[in-house]
């Protein structure tokens, strides 16, 4: 039963490579599979979720003939689109966030483009509901803005998943792939990837490294305050007033104490960054938009509406199930004693106008 007779848009479902790497090696070239001969997964965290295989995805969502959840188009389009009227899921994949982990860059590159070249041929050709987040190697910047206007040419790629290396997203590193997303009018997609804390490339928590998975999958919102903090700040968003910026899977309900407390700085030492000549938090407010799932829902309602009043959920959340996780979200279970003004805004409106479709 859907939820809003318009459509609803998720903005984040998880497809799969059955294989991995083997199950790219169609999209490399002859050099890159010789190069990856016997060498065909790409490493895990090592805090996995406590759950039977040790998998993030629902076991109950294996497809039919086989295969892990998420990996046959077909039958998620009819156990999640058909099922909740979704008019548009936007695809980003997990395993090639993964890239962040590796060492070698051109690595990284070669298997970027083999997964966006896979989700384009097929996924996005199976079912026009679908739309992608296309992955880039931050690696190389200049080699991730050529990928990003090559895949810009595909109008069912709605935005740049940019997995998140060991430099903060303000750096100088990243702007050749900012202008290159600013020029395509792409956002950019940011997600955990499960590597956060265990590789010498991906970045790291606060405070040391976490001893469990629990521990891992709860502090997560600790990546999306550092990332926020560090573009507002170092003027990214001043030097790329066209960016746009999505933060999938890191929670909402940190959001209001992080503002006040920028607003709070800004007004302190402001001095520091002259650049910032407008409160931090309407800049916010203005480029990022946050995901739903995992829903931070307070055990009374009116406390769930105060926290959407602080961050103006009306104008800055998106409704996403995260399909095929074992926590994902399912519409008619989300948000379902909130305003259905509200309801249309973050099931629907915000994210066709963020990623312009419709």
């Amino acid at each position: 039963m859907s939820v809003l007779k318009s459509g609803i848009i998720d903005t984040d479902v998880h497809p799969w490579v059955n294989g991995d790497i083997k199950g790219l090696l169609p999209y490399l070239s002859q050099s890159w599979q010789k190069h990856f001969d016997g060498r065909y997964t790409l490493p895990n965290h090592a805090l996995r979720p406590p759950l039977a295989r040790a998998s993030s995805n629902r076991i109950d969502e294996i497809p039919p003939n086989g295969g892990e959840p998420g990996s046959d188009p077909t039958y998620v389009s009819s156990q999640l689109l058909d099922r909740y009227n979704i008019k548009h899921a936007i695809l980003s994949s997990i395993q090639a966030g993964k890239l962040v982990s590796l060492p070698n860059s051109n690595e990284a590159i070669a298997l970027a483009r083999a997964f966006n070249d896979f989700m384009i041929n097929e996924w996005l050709t199976v079912d026009p509901r679908y739309k992608l987040a296309a992955c880039i190697a931050v690696h190389n910047p200049i080699e991730a803005a050529k990928e990003i206007r090559r895949v810009a040419q595909n109008k069912s790629v709605v935005a740049i998943f940019m997995p998140l290396f060991n430099i903060l997203m303000g750096n100088q590193h990243y702007h050749p792939i900012y202008d290159a997303a600013q020029e395509c009018g792409l956002p950019i997609f940011l997600h955990p990837t499960g590597t956060e804390g265990g590789f010498s490339t991906s970045l790291q928590f606060a405070g040391g490294v976490p001893s469990t998975y629990i521990e891992r999958h709860t502090s997560f919102p600790q990546i999306g305050m550092a990332q926020l903090n560090s573009l507002v700040f170092e003027g990214t968003f001043v030097k790329f007033p066209n960016l746009k910026v999505v933060l999938a899977e890191f929670g909402y309900s940190w959001l209001p104490h992080v503002l006040w407390r920028m607003d709070q700085n800004w007004r302190g030492f402001r001095k520091e960054i002259p650049w910032i000549t407008e409160e931090p938090s309407q800049i916010v407010l203005d480029k990022v938009r946050l995901t739903s799932q995992p829903v931070e829902e307070p055990n009374k309602n009116k406390y769930l509406m105060q926290i959407f009043e602080m961050i103006q959920a009306e104008k800055t959340l998106m409704f996403s199930t995260d399909y095929p996780h074992w926590d994902n979200d399912f519409p008619d279970h989300t948000f379902t004693s909130i305003p259905e003004e509200l309801k249309q805004r973050i099931f629907h409106d915000t994210a066709a106008e963020f990623f312009s479709l419709d």
